[in-house]
Formats: structure tokens, sequence, C-alpha cells
């Protein structure tokens, strides 16, 4: 029985990575986002994804933990839809999949290059328009501080990366 796959999106808000995911997960597949949790229980309440997220990211954190153990110990295909910018944040998820006998691949989402002013509008315009979900200017500047993109020696098996409309630009395997 081959090891189970666990795939780690990386990039900024809305870049596309939720997108991305639609058109890759199998239905036996984890989806590990506490984003889709909080918008759940902001729509059962009449919330908005602000205001739940500011009451509930700590409750959604401890049961998408729980849901994650339990789709471990079912040896479950993962997919950890967060922004994982950080090399610090990507290095606990390699460790916890590597120790749990998983591929660990990565889905890149490559921001757009400060020359590409359309894509830098389309970013922006997906920002804007997301109802109820707002990401404050100094989050976003701070996470484009941090990003860094992820590396095979991270311990990565396969890294793709496409660009921000979902077009494939590389793979790479490693060795």
């Amino acid at each position: 029985m081959p090891n189970p796959i666990c795939t780690v999106m990386v990039g900024l808000p809305a870049m596309g990575k939720s997108t991305l995911i639609d058109g890759m997960y199998k239905p036996d597949t984890f989806i590990y986002s506490t984003d889709n949790l909080i918008e759940e229980w902001a729509t059962s309440q009449g919330w908005t994804y602000d205001f739940a997220f500011s009451k509930y990211i700590d409750k959604a954190t401890r049961e998408m933990n729980t849901l994650l153990d339990e789709a471990i110990k079912n040896r479950l295909d993962i997919i950890w839809d967060q922004t994982n910018v950080g090399v610090g944040k990507r290095r606990k998820i390699i460790n916890r999949m590597k120790q749990a006998g998983y591929q660990l691949r990565c889905e890149y989402i490559v921001p757009p290059e400060a020359a590409h002013l359309d894509d830098l509008k389309v970013w922006k315009y997906r920002l804007q328009n997301r109802p109820g979900k707002t990401i404050p200017n100094e989050i976003i500047s701070n996470m484009m501080r941090n990003l860094v993109p992820p590396t095979i020696e991270e311990g990565f098996d396969m890294i793709t990366f496409y660009n921000m409309h979902g077009a494939l630009i590389a793979i790479d395997y490693g060795k």
C-alpha cells in the first residue's frame, strides 16, 4: 500500500489556493482548513466571516487538529489549506506528516511581481471582493514580507508552482 499524501498549500490570501484544491482532491481526502470551518459556522449563525473568525479561530484550530488526528489514523490523503508562508510553520507540518509516514507535496502559488500591474489589480480585486472577509493591509504586508518560497530542502518530495490564474509554471522533484 503506497504512503498517503499530504499536500501543503502555500500562497498569500486570495491567490487561488482553495480554487486550485477544488480540482485536485478526491472525495475521501481530508482538507485541513480553519477558514472552511469558520465560514460554515458564520453561515449557520448569519454572521460575517470576520466576526466568526474573531470569536472562533482557536476553537476551529482545535477542531481541525482533532479531525487531522483522525485522518492520519485512517491514512487519508490530506490537503493543508492555509497560507503557510513561513518555513517555521511548514516545518511543523512536514515533521508531523513525515513522522506519520506521509509523502509530502507542496502546491505553491507564486505571487505577482511588482511589474505585473494587471495581476496586482486582479489580486487586489480578489482581496476586496470577499464579502465579510477582510484582511487588514498591515497583515497582508506582513505576510508578503514573511513569504518564503518552499524548497525541496525543507522536506517536500515534490513542489508544483502555479501563477495566480492556476497555470502551471514548474514542478520540482528534487533529486
